[in-house]
């Protein structure tokens, strides 16, 4: 029996943190990424763009996926138009996620706009709470391999994260970053001066 009332438990909190509508579309993108995230890339991809685009608060033309695409707190996503996701990227918009026109990025990305408060030693980490910051990404930004993009950062234009980066600051238009945490490793330039 103590299984079921935790069980309650969990969903009187959900109820209460994120209210009915919320937990709702919760329920339902976690039902649609079960159901579509495994089509394979011909026809999936626009199976679910079509499917995703009444759960997402905006998603632009063009929007393309393939298979293992999962998408958490639609509701907080805006993504603009020409936007590629590659095998199995997670894209989490609990504290918000605006994403530019021209995104692409490699397999595995991560997006996360959520993170433990962790500090105090004293407690638990899962007593501590949660701290939920938007997440903007500029146009044209490419993000490569198993990049992680973290809460609270503002990715400028232009930029591109080199595979396995983890970004956890905001970074400057054009700029190419890599590395953990991610640093500024060059510029993207001008073709004339190329």
């Amino acid at each position: 029996m103590k299984s079921k009332h935790t069980l309650r438990a969990y969903w009187i909190s959900l109820f209460f943190h994120f209210g009915p509508k919320k937990v709702f579309l919760w329920i339902l993108e976690s039902l649609f990424n079960f159901i579509f995230s495994p089509l394979p890339t011909i026809g999936g991809s626009q199976i679910r763009s079509f499917v995703f685009r009444f759960l997402f608060k905006k998603r632009g033309k063009g929007f393309f996926t393939y298979p293992g695409v999962r998408f958490l707190h639609c509701y907080n996503i805006e993504i603009g138009d020409r936007c590629s996701l590659n095998y199995n990227v997670i894209l989490n918009g609990r504290g918000r996620l605006v994403i530019g026109d021209d995104f692409t990025c490699g397999p595995g990305v991560i997006v996360w706009t959520v993170e433990h408060h962790f500090r105090d030693r004293t407690r638990k980490v899962l007593e501590q709470g949660e701290i939920e910051q938007q997440v903007t990404i500029g146009n044209d930004v490419w993000c490569g391999a198993h990049s992680v993009i973290l809460s609270g950062v503002t990715v400028g234009e232009g930029t591109v994260v080199a595979a396995g980066a983890v970004v956890t600051r905001d970074t400057e238009p054009y700029s190419i970053v890599g590395g953990v945490p991610a640093k500024v490793i060059d510029y993207r330039k001008d073709r004339s001066s190329i």
